[in-house]
């Protein structure tokens, strides 16, 4: 059964205060690197996966888009965006990843920021969204980095993941090679993610008969760096993947 962790009273109440908190790499590094890779918008329709609250949706319309549909499994996140963002170019649906098969129109751009490792079967939602896309669609996607989402199946390394040797800090690795189900502490509750480490990933990609156009493991800029220093960690141990695939 798929995890609905943002309905979740307690957690969706700790996640809206960390969200309005100071600046995190999600603002710094996730939304500004995904929505540059996306391409022309012009006249496109836009379906995002996992939308959340909408944030995404005035960017997509401000940049061209004739129509935007947000979807995600909580009713919190949808009744948000809802709440916040009013367009007739734009409308928000609750649905699960694992049931976009229920949609029937095609869009030209589909997005998933942050919640592809929230997905038990890839190769599903592959198949899913290259149906949804037409000739030269993009399927554009963010997720936790298979470094970091290898190494939370060992709970040592989920307290402390990191190890000190001389001055310079060394990023923990384990069960890299352990696709599967991962269960992390969040916000005091469990919550459920999947690892797939990259020869699955791309195989599975090719497999459903998608072009790769792009993966990216940003790293900061000295401007990010002067900002938020933390962020030097990401020359060695990246906290997201991002891809950019097109049906040919």
């Amino acid at each position: 059964m798929e995890q609905n962790i943002y309905d979740n009273a307690h957690f969706f109440k700790e996640y809206q205060a960390m969200r309005k908190g100071t600046l995190s790499a999600n603002d710094l590094i996730e939304i500004p690197e995904i929505r540059l890779m996306m391409p022309d918008l012009s006249g496109k329709r836009v379906l995002e996966l996992g939308c959340g609250a909408g944030g995404n949706a005035s960017f997509f319309i401000e940049k061209g888009a004739s129509f935007y549909l947000g979807t995600d499994i909580s009713v919190n996140m949808i009744n948000e965006a809802k709440n916040s963002f009013e367009n007739e170019k734009v409308s928000f649906q609750v649905l699960k990843m694992e049931d976009l098969s229920t949609l029937q129109e095609q869009f030209d751009v589909i997005i998933s920021s942050l919640a592809i490792h929230y997905v038990a079967d890839f190769d599903k939602l592959c198949k899913d969204v290259y149906r949804l896309l037409p000739k030269e669609g993009y399927f554009i996607f963010s997720q936790e980095h298979p470094i970091g989402t290898g190494t939370i199946l060992n709970e040592e390394c989920q307290k402390e993941d990191k190890t000190k040797i001389g001055d310079k800090e060394y990023y923990l690795v384990s069960n890299y090679n352990e696709n599967g189900k991962r269960i992390v502490d969040w916000n005091d509750c469990k919550v459920v993610k999947y690892h797939r480490n990259f020869s699955y990933l791309i195989n599975t990609i090719l497999l459903n008969q998608f072009k790769i156009v792009e993966f990216r493991e940003p790293t900061p800029s000295e401007e990010l760096l002067k900002i938020k220093p933390k962020l030097k960690n990401q020359f060695d141990k990246p906290y997201f993947l991002f891809v950019s695939l097109k049906k040919e």
